[in-house]
């Protein structure tokens, strides 16, 4: 787990660095990258974007039900990407931006060490990985007003605020509490991280990841 404190700066760290499949946690450094490439006037909120065959993926999503090469609004792909964790969505916006090494690149830059998009996703086998530290880390920058303009900073976690899994670090914060976050599972690894808003008004990001047996329900009851 990694917590930091936007107002503070106290920071815990508890295996923070270790690196794991990211499951759909990736779906974050996506979202941000997309938002990116719209402030620098590299694709649009508007533009229509295709869904070929070879991008419609299982699991997780509704896009995977409808009929080939439809298309759809960059902006509600992502939205889908996050909300209810789309994987087709995510692998359209994966080829829009240029593919996972033009992706990964942009991570690095970021200074996320162990984020890699190895493979499209559903990536049940986890090879896609990240570390707890890498999604605070992106969060914080976000809270502190880098990477993206401050329009699309507030698009991106209107976005996260509306993720429909509410199973893991929504359900600790207590109430009052506001959550803007991204939850990924992929049976022997769950995570959730996000930017967490206080009543008091302190601002925390936080990210935590579980290696667990096989969809045991106690990691996330």
């Amino acid at each position: 787990m990694y917590f930091f404190n936007l107002d503070s700066g106290a920071a815990l760290n508890v295996g923070g660095d270790d690196v794991f499949p990211a499951a759909s946690t990736i779906k974050i450094p996506i979202l941000v990258a997309f938002f990116k490439a719209v402030d620098e006037n590299r694709i649009s909120l508007s533009e229509r974007l295709t869904m070929r065959p070879d991008l419609i993926a299982p699991e997780a999503g509704t896009l995977q039900y409808q009929k080939p090469n439809s298309q759809y609004p960059a902006l509600e792909v992502a939205d889908l990407m996050i909300t209810i964790s789309d994987n087709t969505a995510t692998n359209m916006l994966i080829d829009r931006l240029g593919g996972a090494a033009v992706l990964n690149q942009q991570f690095q830059e970021w200074g996320l060490k162990n984020t890699v998009i190895n493979n499209l996703l559903p990536d049940m086998e986890g090879t896609n990985t990240t570390s707890p530290r890498d999604l605070a880390t992106l969060m914080l920058k976000i809270g502190q007003g880098e990477l993206v303009s401050p329009r699309s900073r507030d698009r991106l976690l209107d976005i996260m605020r509306r993720t429909v899994t509410n199973t893991l670090l929504p359900a600790g914060i207590g109430p009052g509490a506001t959550i803007a976050h991204k939850t990924g599972d992929i049976g022997t690894v769950v995570g959730d991280a996000g930017m967490v808003d206080m009543p008091n008004g302190q601002r925390y990001v936080a990210a935590m990841m579980v290696k667990r047996p096989y969809n045991d329900p106690k990691v996330v009851s």
